[in-house]
């Protein structure tokens, strides 16, 4: 994290680094999260030296964990499940967490529940198979007893940094931004892909946004010492 001097930082910019920092700390074991940044810039509009801060996400490639669960599912390479919700635009969300179930339809689901896409619609276990009999291909093909259930469909974007944070794993995609193919993303069947949150990194930022909280606090509070004295002379 680099932040800007603390004199010319404003309090809002250090309360936003803040909450994104907690929010990093919090999902450190949310398999599939992708750290928040903030970027910092100098806004010409407002006061000179006045700091502005924007939210960014780090999408780099969290470690792989096996868990031998037959229905966890991990990306490698550059690229994102496809799950269906209609509060969404284009009723679908994007996301790195492969920790999926079956509803009562029998259907794949990630945890909240939303259809996991398929490439031919959802995905559905026949109800001969047993989850822990499901294994999936490098390219997302699920079968069990050699009889192929279904492929995920898989994608990845142009410009991922246009996607907007909706949740703590998921993703949306603006009407202009469109999902392609992901040809170069290969699928790790019991395995998740942790967060790439370094809690230790985390902490260091904490500590260092509070100093310069402080720092700003204790500046204005002398600031505000000298003019109630430059006050006090003018009125005697």
């Amino acid at each position: 994290m680099t932040l800007p001097i603390s004199t010319t930082t404003g309090l809002e910019s250090l309360a936003q680094q803040f909450r994104t920092t907690t929010e990093n700390l919090a999902n450190a074991a949310t398999p599939g999260f992708k750290r928040r940044l903030m970027t910092y810039e100098t806004d010409s509009k407002q006061a000179p030296g006045a700091i502005i801060g924007k939210a960014a996400v780090d999408f780099t490639q969290g470690r792989l964990v096996r868990t031998g669960r037959g229905l966890d599912m991990a990306l490698h390479g550059d690229g994102f499940f496809v799950v269906e919700t209609p509060d969404a635009p284009g009723g679908q969300l994007y996301t790195r967490c492969g920790v999926f179930r079956t509803n009562e339809r029998r259907q794949l689901v990630d945890g909240a529940g939303r259809l996991v896409a398929g490439t031919g619609g959802p995905i559905v276990l026949p109800s001969s198979v047993g989850v822990s009999h499901v294994s999936v291909a490098r390219d997302g093909r699920l079968s069990a007893g050699g009889q192929t259930i279904g492929q995920l469909r898989l994608v990845r974007f142009e410009n991922p940094a246009q996607l907007e944070a909706v949740g703590a794993a998921c993703f949306a995609a603006p009407e202009d931004l469109r999902p392609v193919a992901a040809s170069d993303v290969a699928v790790q069947g019991g395995f998740q892909e942790s967060s790439n949150v370094s809690t230790v990194t985390e902490l260091t930022n904490l500590i260092q946004v509070t100093r310069l909280y402080e720092a700003n606090m204790k500046s204005i509070s002398k600031q505000d010492e000298r003019m109630g004295q430059i006050l006090q002379v003018a009125m005697a």
